[in-house]
């Protein structure tokens, strides 16, 4: 580093250079700067109550789907204290157009709308399972021991494991009621959901726009583009969502800059989404705060400042700030159990294994062959089969689009996943890719996930379905991959 002497005059080596160098002494002053220490993209002022204050009073507050669909998730007094402190809000709220598709497609989804009792139907199954368990397990320990034939040990045996049987039964029982009086009544018909009932007028006229056709699709091959580049918010759902499931997260990010700027105000989300491509990483006593690739877009979008809160954390700041709320402390507690399912949700699962996706496979050659086929041709051409393939393979014609082409991917996942076939965390199997900028609605492919290319290829290769090519009269292999003469 070049030396700078006490007396502020620069070493021989600098002459000539006096206009763009100074002492440090003089530094500042004299080059004019206005950088401050959080003048850096990757710096993060924590939030003060004032500034809370201001985007209560004048900011806008964006609600994510988790926000309203835990509603439905929560126990009355949370219901209750959520409801209170948004209708303190109601006049800061907005919902862009996105989270509002999002909610009506996952309302009726059992664990939301049914979510207590399928909760509790899930703690029954395990307690099932610690009985069989411990059964098996004394059973095996008599065995090993050779007490099998010991009158006197197999009679305590057998009454200690009836009165853990009937425990476990009375578990049972009380957790069922318990779920009985949490679960929402009227929840089939939209007229007598009361949750519809409290948000129909709380939301009135504080909902966005649609994006037009052409901007969704435009949106959509954006949203797939910075996901390959790993740009927040939302590529990590591409990871095992299809494309246009998987943007719902920068169709939502996109929306409320776009409130942001015509409001040009500061811009407050609330999510219960805690991955990683929203937030930075918690650390013990440092809170949550956004991720500052997107304050920086923010910034650079609408001249305002991103903050971001929880919901539970929403309930905390308002009964601080706001008058005539009393937030119960359990309902700050509900909003944060659920935030922690969400997360334990989100964790990677165990991904595809032979026999998990051999049984997929064989599902989807008998409901949609042509998929099936598909899928197969990816797999033979490393991992991406081309628009013309893909016409060719599944018979279509060529006036006809590809648009929702995927969308039977999900319903067999869905069905594998309900028969416990699949555990729900494996990667989405085929993906759109979209096209140019000119064609943005255009897929000009799929491609199946990078780890199952060559599970395919052991499972399928040396079989009958697996894809050959086509051959020139020359005798030369072409590219183009065709049916692999298996029957439907």
């Amino acid at each position: 580093m070049p030396r700078i002497t006490t007396a502020g005059h620069l070493p021989a080596e600098f002459e000539g250079e006096q206009a763009r160098t100074m002492s440090l002494q003089d530094a500042p002053a004299a080059s004019g700067g206005t950088q401050g220490i959080f003048d850096c993209d990757e710096a993060h002022r924590t939030p003060v109550a004032e500034d809370y204050g201001r985007l209560f009073q004048s900011g806008l507050i964006v609600l994510d789907t988790n926000v309203l669909l835990n509603l439905y998730r929560s126990n009355a007094r949370t219901r209750q204290d959520t409801l209170a402190v948004l209708n303190k809000l109601r006049d800061r709220l907005w919902v862009p157009h996105q989270v509002l598709v999002e909610f009506w497609r996952n309302r009726e989804d059992r664990s939301v709308r049914h979510h207590h009792r399928t909760k509790a139907k899930e703690t029954s199954t395990a307690l099932d399972k610690v009985g069989r368990s411990a059964k098996d397990a004394v059973e095996r320990w008599m065995s090993d021991v050779r007490l099998k034939s010991d009158e006197v040990v197999a009679e305590r045996i057998d009454t200690e494991l009836t009165a853990l049987t009937q425990a476990i039964g009375g578990l049972q029982k009380m957790i069922e009621e318990q779920a009985e009086r949490d679960a929402l009544v009227g929840t089939s018909h939209t007229h007598t959901d009361p949750v519809l009932i409290e948000l129909e007028p709380l939301l009135e006229g504080r909902i966005g726009e649609a994006l037009p056709p052409e901007e969704y699709d435009k949106a959509i091959q954006e949203a797939q583009r910075r996901a390959e580049e790993e740009i927040p918010p939302g590529y990590e759902d591409f990871k095992k969502k299809p494309a246009e499931r998987a943007a719902g997260d920068y169709l939502l990010w996109l929306q409320a800059m776009g409130e942001a700027r015509r409001r040009d105000c500061d811009l407050l989300l609330v999510t219960g989404d805690v991955k990683k491509d929203w937030w930075q990483p918690r650390d013990q006593d440092i809170p949550g705060r956004p991720r500052p690739e997107l304050v920086t877009e923010l910034r650079e979008r609408t001249g305002r400042r991103l903050f971001m809160l929880t919901p539970a954390e929403l309930l905390t700041w308002a009964e601080d700030l706001l008058e005539g709320l009393d937030v119960d402390e359990d309902s700050v507690g509900d909003l944060q159990r659920l935030g922690d399912v969400d997360r334990e949700d989100d964790e990677p699962g165990p991904g595809w294994t032979r026999p998990s996706l051999a049984a997929f496979v064989e599902a989807l050659r008998l409901r949609y062959p042509a998929h099936a086929k598909v899928v197969l041709a990816a797999a033979a051409n490393e991992g991406f089969v081309d628009r013309d393939t893909v016409y060719e393979l599944a018979g279509y014609p060529s006036d006809r689009q590809l648009k929702g082409f995927t969308r039977p991917i999900s319903t067999v996942a869905r069905d594998l996943q309900d028969e416990g076939v699949l555990n729900g965390q494996e990667p989405f199997l085929l993906h759109t890719i979209y096209g140019s900028a000119t064609e943005p609605s255009w897929a000009t492919g799929f491609r199946i996930p990078e780890e199952t290319v060559s599970l395919l290829q052991d499972l399928f290769e040396d079989g009958a379905r697996w894809p050959v090519r086509k051959r020139a009269e020359s005798g030369h292999e072409e590219g183009t991959l065709l049916d692999d003469g298996a029957e439907a």
